[in-house]
């Protein structure tokens, strides 16, 4: 299975990313960024599990900020 991991600035951020991925009916959850940096505000997260290539694409199109996004196996 894999999953990427989105981090994003703040909850509300990963809130609507939530939201804009559900529109495309992709489920996403929002957990808290264990060990945030400082450039990354309050460290919130979105965990896609077996995602589409494209869901970084859908949610900047979505007006989703994203600080980073990892692929996992």
């Amino acid at each position: 299975m894999s999953q990427i991991i989105i981090k994003v600035g703040s909850v509300t951020y990963a809130m609507k990313g939530k939201s804009v991925l559900q529109s495309y009916g992709i489920r996403a959850q929002v957990v808290k960024t264990p060990k945030p940096q400082k450039n990354e505000g309050c460290g919130y997260s979105l965990i896609v599990r077996n995602p589409p290539m494209n869901v970084p694409e859908l949610l900047r199109r979505g007006g989703i900020d994203i600080l980073d996004a990892k692929w996992e196996k």
